[in-house]
């Protein structure tokens, strides 16, 4: 892969790109950076490194060497970035649009939009299943699979991958996951979700099972408006409960039921499309609490 030279000097000229306070960025800062007539992002990473930095790298050159084989809506990493001559990073092409986080949560964005973005999230998995079933590519998997993780330009309603640096691609080691955490609801499945062992990496190692339990879960944080993540294993039923009164299909409920036993995980993209207004907006968190009172 090849790599942009600059001094520290013309580094710290760099504007960095301010990140909206519901977007977490725990591995390094964005900079814009113009390279040769095209506007980029600069992604200065925090280690540099040990093992973890190595590992980074790593995964920046697989991807780099699957391209052709890649999604065309993955924002991959076209450089590596080298300042006074150690490497501390690497460019992407520079995305406009808007936080699928923001979008979700934008009470003035009808519904049907919001659910239009989430059904594309479920398409693009079923193309990576394709992806790993008929190339040569057969280990790639999001991993850190979360709405902040995706861009939106509104101009085309189209859908960009960000941050897949922390991917599961080849023989990578796994990174960690906003969803896959150690206190979360796969915690009630440990025979189901792969430990990772390795302690200073992800919780859980990463295929096709976890990409479809951080589906899952998005759509879950959607209709509940919070992070349903971290209920326990009994108010999740409870909710569970909840949304079959409201009248969510019992083919959605399926699908973030099979999240919790020893039952294969699914893509429930063609379900979307049986949500209503009505339902979502009783499946509100501030909702379900007041109807659980009375």
């Amino acid at each position: 892969m090849k790599v942009i030279s600059i001094s520290q000097k013309y580094f710290q000229k760099l504007e960095p790109l301010v990140l909206s306070r519901d977007i977490c960025n725990t591995e390094g800062i964005l900079y814009f950076f113009n390279y040769r007539g095209k506007q980029k992002l600069l992604k200065k990473l925090f280690l540099n490194e040990g093992p973890i930095f190595a590992n980074k790298l790593y995964t920046i050159e697989l991807l780099d060497n699957y391209r052709e084989y890649l999604p065309e809506n993955f924002c991959l990493p076209d450089y590596l970035l080298a300042i006074n001559g150690s490497i501390n990073g690497f460019t992407i092409p520079y995305k406009k649009g808007v936080s699928l986080t923001i979008i979700l949560k934008d009470q003035n964005i009808d519904f049907r939009e919001q659910i239009y973005y989430l059904k594309r999230i479920g398409e693009l998995l079923t193309q990576l299943s394709t992806i790993r079933k008929y190339t040569q590519l057969k280990d790639i998997f999001i991993n850190d699979l979360h709405d902040g993780n995706f861009i939106v330009d509104l101009s085309n309603k189209s859908i960009t991958v960000i941050d897949l640096d922390s991917c599961k691609i080849g023989s990578n080691d796994v990174f960690p996951s906003k969803f896959l955490a150690e206190d979360s609801l796969l915690k009630n499945t440990p025979q189901k979700y792969l430990l990772n062992f390795n302690g200073r990496d992800g919780h859980i190692i990463a295929n096709e099972q976890t990409d479809l339990y951080c589906y899952n879960i998005m759509i879950l944080n959607y209709l509940y408006g919070e992070n349903i993540n971290s209920l326990n294993i009994v108010d999740f039923y409870e909710y569970l409960n909840y949304l079959e009164y409201v009248g969510i299909d019992l083919r959605l409920l399926h699908s973030f039921e099979s999240l919790v036993i020893n039952r294969k995980n699914e893509n429930p993209e063609l379900y979307l499309e049986t949500l209503t207004r009505e339902n979502i907006f009783r499946s509100k968190k501030n909702v379900y609490k007041k109807v659980k009172k009375r």
